[in-house]
């Protein structure tokens, strides 16, 4: 079974707006331009003229102050260029630029949608997209906003309606602008990968749909694909992961995706987590509710597989590795149990204290295979892992716990450039040692229970990575649901894809 199909954005970048004949034109503007009920920039009143005063018009009205999202929509006076004309504020702050011209892109899809338009021209006379990058990260927002998981019982006509394309045309002077914009639509192309593997119902993107579907993607660029059943996982001694899934009727799936261009310097494998359904097994998530949104488990590998897809096609100078490690956590009579001993792939023991600290049972097989087997130069790993890290974080950002300072560097720097809001924790010593067992090498489970959770885990998973440069990454606030600046707040967020894009970019030395 394929992926869904989801309505289509294409896109071009011009430098003039004349004769564009849209249906809607988006003009952007700051608050700081207009200053008591009048245009306070020589360059909007020069666009306003080419409308016909529209723009002035709804400002004296005071239908418009240029207050951040806020938005008004008039016919326009001038139809060569659009029928409609939407005014939206861009506000006073400008930090966190990526983010905030991202929410812009959103909101611009969120009214073009609605309008049932089919051609759009942006115009961004605003300080906060001001430059190719912003302008990209305002088009990654359209394609974020866009983006709506099919309903199963859509009609024939809502389908031909997904089907017809949003047409974007960006207006900009800016050198470079349109080959930003075919970079960002490759990373576009994985994070409507990434979320329609997250959205999917679990009894649909089960482990096998979602290793076939991504292998399915990876050959297609020619790169080099494993896939793992359970007897291969077997023979290997993947012990830990095979406890974890051996409740279930479904057969897990290690996933193993290598790009390796002519030239690099640099290794990096990005490890992720894959229970695409976590009942919590028998340490049972109750009540029910608690249930809810666990098909989102599998977000950590649905980033990964996802990511390195966008850096196979942008043809980043890197050498790089993708893992997912995918399979359910369920309740029958071969399921593993509370006070069972598992030595897994590492050879290190593990006493199972409970049996919803499932994900990091399973990634100890995992980084233990990338950092031993692989040999990368650094290990990025991303996971839901913890409850804990939504009350450290909220649903705003996620934790990065590196146990090397210049990998830190580089996640936190790639954070920032790209507005996936990311920030770094430590893990101290003390913390680290409620990881060590009295009848084992390790427990699953922190023995003081509840107590700085997220940095318990993270002290657990380098347990696997040997002397390998390795960052935790806990999505568990921001896969879905995601609130911060930049995201649409609802179901899926594809959260990391541009990140990963990022820190594999600098580690090739393509952006430092």
């Amino acid at each position: 079974m394929s992926l869904p199909k989801i309505k289509p954005l294409e896109f071009i970048s011009k430098s003039h707006i004349e004769n564009s004949n849209a249906d809607l034109a988006i003009i952007v503007i700051d608050e700081t331009d207009i200053e008591k009920g009048a245009i306070h920039s020589s360059e909007l009143t020069t666009l306003d003229s080419q409308f016909n005063g529209v723009i002035q018009k709804l400002i004296s009205f005071g239908d418009f102050e240029g207050k951040w999202l806020q938005s008004t929509v008039s016919i326009s006076d001038n139809s060569k260029i659009s029928k409609r004309v939407v005014l939206i504020g861009a506000g006073k702050k400008q930090d966190i630029k990526p983010s905030r011209a991202r929410q812009i892109g959103i909101k611009s899809a969120e009214i073009a949608l609605t309008l049932k338009t089919q051609q759009v021209v942006f115009l961004p006379f605003s300080k906060l997209i001001n430059s190719k990058e912003l302008i990209a990260q305002v088009h990654a927002g359209f394609n974020l906003g866009m983006y709506k998981y099919p309903n199963t019982n859509a009609t024939a006509q809502a389908m031909t309606e997904i089907e017809k394309p949003l047409q974007v045309t960006y207006i900009s002077n800016i050198s470079g602008c349109q080959e930003e914009l075919n970079l960002t639509e490759i990373i576009n192309n994985s994070v409507n990968t990434c979320r329609l593997l997250q959205d999917g119902a679990p009894n649909i993107a089960t482990p096998k749909y979602i290793a076939e579907n991504i292998a399915e993607q990876a050959k297609k660029l020619n790169l080099n694909v494993q896939i793992w059943g359970a007897q291969k996982l077997k023979e290997m001694g993947f012990n830990a992961m095979l406890a974890v899934a051996g409740g279930s009727a479904l057969e897990p799936q290690f996933v193993v995706i290598e790009y390796k261009p002519e030239k690099f310097s640099k290794t990096i494998a990005f490890v992720g987590k894959g229970l695409t359904v976590d009942t919590g097994g028998y340490s049972l998530k109750t009540p029910s509710v608690h249930q809810e949104g666990m098909k989102y488990d599998m977000s950590g590998s649905a980033v990964t597989l996802s990511s390195i897809l966008a850096i196979a096609q942008q043809k980043l100078p890197v050498h790089v590795y993708a893992v997912g490690a995918l399979c359910e956590n369920m309740v029958d009579a071969l399921a593993f149990r509370v006070g069972d001993i598992i030595t897994g792939y590492s050879g290190k023991t593990i006493e199972v204290l409970n049996t919803d600290a499932e994900g990091r049972l399973v990634l100890s097989d995992a980084l233990h295979y990338a950092a031993k087997d692989l040999k990368p130069d650094y290990i990025v790993e991303y996971s839901t892992l913890t409850g804990a890290m939504i009350g450290a974080l909220g649903h705003v950002g996620a934790g990065v716990f590196a146990f090397d300072k210049e990998l830190e560097q580089i996640v936190i720097k790639a954070s920032e450039e790209t507005g996936e809001r990311a920030y770094p924790l430590p893990v101290w010593e003390e913390i680290a040692d409620d990881n060590k067992g009295s009848i084992t090498d390790l427990v699953n489970l922190g023995k003081n229970s509840g107590g700085a959770g997220s940095m318990v885990a993270a002290a657990f998973l380098k347990e696997f990575t040997e002397d390998v440069p390795f960052a935790h990454i806990d999505i568990a606030g921001v896969s879905d649901k995601n609130q911060a600046i930049g995201y649409t707040q609802k179901g899926s967020s594809g959260f990391g894809i541009q990140l990963s894009v990022q820190i594999a970019k600098k580690i090739s030395g393509l952006n430092s």
